[in-house]
């Protein structure tokens, strides 16, 4: 039975002695797929990612009482050319954590392993009865571990969840908003001069593409790039479209589904026509954002990321 009360991180040496068990093969660096084929441990409702001092702590870096700040740099640190101090790699281990967020429930977070720059973030919001670790697992895997992927954890519903699986469905409107500012801070203050948390991107699956999408239609400027993944279709009107309109804004849809391709490329051709670039990608894995539909969102991830150098920059 897992025991709540341990707090560890997912980490290259522990998955060294799982590679052995069949269900641990989804647990590889960065080729990380959704819990289903994850120890259910591993995963369970994301109190199982390290917390902050295990980070620390795995550089060698004095902890403060509380585990923060996160790796800062040393004052002995020399500086680099533009004159700010270089920042030392972040840890190869944990790969992800837990991310508390004052006033909301705790996200987990996938950590650019060996950044030693200021990394972008993606902001992942989970369907309905959902939960964060598959999406975060999923979107580190697609950005190849690039920046932060930020996966906030909605409301826990008891009537879908069981004993060993709690499940959350997300509030939108200004709840959400709130939500996402305060996850923000709580990232950029947990991984101070690592994270970069101007213009994220948004991704969604399913109810979260919907609330993502909202997002971006109300804040253009802040969220100029969605992913929207099994949903967020009809969203696009002629009065949102041109609410988002602008050169550099774009808009990727993704669909395991079969009733969901039809939608989204009238959604992206919609898109289109009204001055937003819009493209749709497509594998058969059903209402999922399985392994094959990470792939295929892959192969339009250089133009979703086009003129952002922040995401051109390995960890």
């Amino acid at each position: 039975m897992w025991n709540r009360n341990l707090e560890w991180g997912v980490s290259n040496r522990q998955r060294r002695p799982l590679l052995h068990a069949a269900l641990a093969l989804a647990l590889l660096a960065t080729a990380c797929n959704r819990a289903s084929d994850l120890p259910r441990a591993a995963l369970d409702r994301g109190d199982a990612f390290a917390p902050t001092t295990a980070l620390t702590a795995a550089a060698g870096s004095d902890v403060t009482p509380d585990g923060s700040p996160f790796l800062p740099a040393s004052a002995s640190t020399p500086a680099d050319a533009s004159g700010s101090a270089a920042l030392a790699p972040i840890p190869p281990d944990p790969l992800f954590t837990n991310l508390p967020i004052p006033g909301f429930p705790e996200a987990v977070v996938s950590v650019p392993n060996g950044a030693t720059s200021p990394r972008p973030v993606i902001i992942v919001l989970h369907g309905s009865g959902d939960r964060p670790d598959w999406n975060c697992d999923a979107w580190r895997h697609v950005t190849g571990a690039r920046g932060f992927v930020l996966s906030l954890r909605g409301q826990y519903v008891p009537a879908e969840s069981t004993k060993n699986d709690r499940r959350y469905t997300h509030r939108g409107g200004p709840y959400l908003r709130a939500h996402v500012d305060a996850a923000l801070e709580a990232l950029a203050a947990r991984f101070a001069g690592y994270a970069d948390i101007e213009r994220p991107l948004l991704a969604g699956f399913s109810l979260g593409a919907t609330e993502v999408a909202e997002l971006a239609i109300g804040a253009p400027a802040r969220f100029p790039r969605v992913a929207l993944i099994e949903g967020g279709h009809s969203v696009w009107n002629a009065v949102t479209i041109r609410s988002f309109a602008a050169e550099e804004r774009r808009v990727l849809f993704g669909c395991g589904s079969t009733w969901c391709v039809p939608l989204a490329k009238a959604a992206a051709l919609r898109l289109e026509k009204g001055g937003v670039q819009a493209r749709a990608v497509s594998a058969s894995v059903g209402h999922t954002i399985d392994r094959p539909l990470q792939e295929a969102i892959m192969t339009e991830l250089s133009w979703f990321l086009q003129d952002d150098p922040r995401w051109a920059t390995a960890p």
